[in-house]
């Protein structure tokens, strides 16, 4: 009998209910959830403990300050007489139990500062400028559900107000004139038009495949061509969360789908998507400077407890944000900038977003807005430093490519066209991913780069076989980085 009142005993703590013996009352409120919620760190560093019981924690063994920049998430919480505790889940991996205390509750992060250049044909979706929204316990909000004191801001400056519950923020809106840029510059001749597959990729790295059952990658790749080796620096893991159908918000999962990259002073950052069709998603950072090992990132949920510290560390995730197309990025030693295009829209008078991001924190510091003029929209550009933006747009009725400097003066992008170049390049394929260095611009397809001067001038056309998408590149002085995706790798050269 005494086995059986044991039994029930425990049924009852694991149900979170309230029971009394001998007088005493032990309360532990256990809350399961079928999918993991996102959860988003506060400032503060806490004790990370191995159990919680109705009395409280037990068996500390770290700290939040490892894991305070990663992807968090939670499948259940415990009332304790020491307050209420969370067993989190850091960039897809268990850790532990940590205090409620340690998230950021009852807040919403919108950027600092959001300048726009006025214009009747655009509208700024002022949800564009949160960074996250979360409720008491730290749990992340979708920001469509923070209310909003004007959804849409044109040409008047306006102070906008968010809201969700208790948490509040606002946010000043600029508003201010801006010039208009005409084409200048004679097309110099280009390459000869070829053609390449077209769609998603083909072909994958040696075991992101279903006959080696996507297995982790232990061999590095050399791709050549025309004088450009490109090698291995950097398999990244499939996810940088819980996988499939396991997030039971759309905050929650970081990856698969990658769409641009940026390196600079040894911090390399993608954008990383649920779906193709999304423009929110989450920017990663890995600190290559840290992170020496071509491998050992694909393993983060079975390393070595002490590697995965290390790691974890070193690897930032973003709040889920506006990133639009995310294949245009650049970076300086700071900040993160994100030319937040809509890739859907062709071409005409809109703005476009840039965001400039902090390194320190992965969250929105300041918004601007810019166009060219009333008939260039961007698909792809990079940025070179704080203060400088290299543009390319292209248009089949224009049988050009137009290459479009843009510095910034105050909150004003001044546009100039610094070069241009005649043909199409590949005929059935889109851009993939464009960057500056020393001098060139390189424009990427489906296993094709195309390397032109500054003012336009055809030079070098690489082409290589893999089968796989190019998702961005960066170039950092003679060095050219170039993502490929399936499963997604980091690759340099000197060009």
């Amino acid at each position: 009998m005494r086995n059986n009142k044991k039994l029930i005993l425990a049924g009852l703590l694991i149900a979170g209910s309230l029971l009394t013996i001998n007088g005493q009352a032990n309360t532990v409120q256990a809350k399961s959830y079928g999918k993991a919620v996102t959860k988003i760190a506060g400032n503060g560093n806490y004790a990370i403990y191995h159990n919680v019981s109705s009395k409280g924690p037990s068996g500390k063994f770290t700290s939040t300050k490892y894991f305070k920049h990663g992807q968090i998430q939670s499948k259940e919480s415990r009332s304790t007489r020491k307050g209420t505790f969370w067993k989190i889940i850091v960039d897809g991996r268990n850790v532990g139990w940590v205090s409620e205390k340690f998230f950021a509750r009852n807040q919403i992060s919108v950027a600092n500062e959001v300048s726009l250049v006025k214009n009747s044909d655009y509208s700024f979706p002022t949800r564009d400028a949160i960074n996250y929204a979360t409720d008491a316990h730290g749990t992340a909000i979708n920001p469509n559900k923070v209310h909003v004191s004007r959804k849409y801001v044109s040409t008047n400056p306006d102070k906008v107000t968010y809201s969700y519950g208790k948490a509040k923020a606002e946010v000043n809106i600029d508003v201010h004139d801006g010039d208009m840029a005409s084409p200048s510059v004679t097309p110099k001749k280009g390459f000869k038009t070829t053609s390449t597959w077209n769609g998603g990729s083909k072909g994958s790295s040696r075991n992101w495949n279903r006959a080696h059952g996507y297995r982790l990658e232990t061999t590095s790749n050399t791709i050549k061509s025309n004088g450009l080796t490109l090698r291995t620096r950097l398999f990244q893991p499939r996810f940088l969360s819980l996988g499939y159908g396991q997030a039971g918000d759309a905050m929650g999962q970081v990856g698969v789908i990658p769409e641009g990259m940026t390196v600079n002073g040894g911090i390399f950052t993608t954008s990383l998507f649920t779906s193709s069709n999304s423009q929110y998603g989450h920017l990663v950072s890995y600190n290559l400077n840290a992170l020496k090992s071509k491998y050992a990132a694909q393993n983060l949920t079975t390393m070595k407890w002490s590697t995965f510290k290390s790691y974890a560390k070193n690897i930032k995730v973003s709040p889920y944000i506006k990133l639009g197309h995310g294949q245009s990025l650049g970076s300086s030693s700071s900040y993160i900038y994100v030319l937040a295009n809509d890739n859907k829209y062709n071409n005409g008078p809109a703005s476009e977003e840039i965001l400039q991001i902090r390194k320190s924190d992965m969250k929105i510091n300041k918004i601007w807005t810019f166009r060219i003029s009333d008939n260039r929209y961007i698909h792809n550009a990079t940025f070179v430093g704080d203060d400088t933006m290299y543009a390319l747009f292209h248009n089949g009725g224009h049988n050009c490519y137009e290459y479009w400097k843009l510095t910034r003066d105050g909150d004003t992008w001044n546009a100039t066209e610094v070069g241009a170049t005649e043909g199409r390049f590949i005929s059935n394929s889109p851009v993939q991913g464009f960057a500056y260095g020393d001098g060139h611009f390189f424009i990427g397809f489906n296993d094709n780069i195309f390397k032109v001067s500054e003012n336009g001038s055809a030079q070098k056309h690489y082409r290589f076989n893999t089968k796989r998408e190019i998702e961005g590149m960066s170039a950092t002085g003679s060095r050219l980085y170039v993502q490929f995706a399936q499963r997604a790798e980091l690759t340099s050269g000197k060009f």
